[in-house]
């Protein structure tokens, strides 16, 4: 593969409800360690699609998940991979598994048992075989497709990442993994914007742009239901400029005509939504 061929790869907009503040949902935000891409960034768990992830008997896609046409984007026949590699690089970098055993959903905190196996996935032995010897399945079924975004041939690492959504299991919550992650936390979609905005953390334009959209949600149900009708396409943000600042366009990719497209503009040292 070439340094200008996007990597494919995925990440997981984890989402939680809130009990109390004013917003119904918060969603989970890593900071990425120093060594790895996007050193310092807060970002979505995620990543590149290993070769293990390609082997994982007993997975399924979601069955209400609505697919572009052929030759526009992903279809059932091969998007599976990028779903098993969200669940591995989600339990990977915060130590929250999504599975089921005997068909019922992993709930509460893991044991040690369970824990133990993210040494040995990081360490590169096959995800999904490492489950199997604990009666677990990958619950990939409960992930739905949010978004595709391509970077854009300028930039010197490009990826192709599947943008994924689900809800936290019940009884989990995160313990960074202290390699790839060195903390994280859960921010309501506008808390996320203002502190990046006053300059508490740093995100990506693709975060930028995904929590601006998940604003507009009034439930984690509204999200997942929108995300069962998305159409998602395979496209990438335009790069352009506006009086003399750089601006990123993002296209609507979904198919839904009241999906307005979303500009960022870079002003003072933020991608800020115009």
């Amino acid at each position: 593969m070439s340094a200008s061929e996007p990597l494919p790869s995925s990440t997981v907009i984890l989402l939680r409800e809130e009990a109390a503040g004013g917003e119904p949902f918060s969603v989970l935000l890593l900071e990425r360690h120093g060594s790895v891409a996007f050193p310092g960034a807060h970002a979505f768990p995620g990543g590149v699609v290993d070769p293990g992830d390609h082997d994982a008997p007993g997975t399924a896609l979601p069955v209400d998940q609505t697919w572009a046409p052929p030759g526009e984007g992903d279809g059932p026949g091969e998007a599976l991979p990028y779903w098993v590699a969200a669940v591995r690089e989600m339990f990977e970098e915060v130590g929250i598994l999504l599975a089921t055993r005997a068909g019922h959903p992993l709930e509460g905190p893991l044991g040690d048992d369970l824990m133990t196996l993210r040494t040995r996935s990081h360490g590169g032995e096959p995800f999904p075989k490492l489950l199997a010897q604990h009666g677990l399945v990958p619950a990939t079924d409960q992930l739905w497709y949010f978004a595709r975004w391509i970077t854009p041939p300028q930039n010197p690492r490009r990826f192709d990442t599947r943008f994924l959504v689900g809800r936290v299991p019940q009884g989990q919550d995160a313990v960074i993994d202290g390699t790839e992650c060195v903390s994280c936390r859960w921010y309501t979609p506008r808390e996320a914007l203002s502190v990046y905005e006053d300059g508490g953390i740093v995100l990506l334009p693709p975060t930028v742009r995904t929590l601006d959209e998940l604003s507009g949600f009034t439930s984690i149900d509204a999200v997942l239901d929108d995300a069962r009708r998305r159409v998602v396409r395979a496209v990438r943000p335009e790069v352009g400029s506006d009086g003399g600042l750089p601006t990123l366009s993002y296209p609507d990719n979904t198919g839904n005509p009241d999906q307005a497209p979303r500009r960022l503009v870079l002003r003072d040292g933020r991608w800020r939504p115009a």
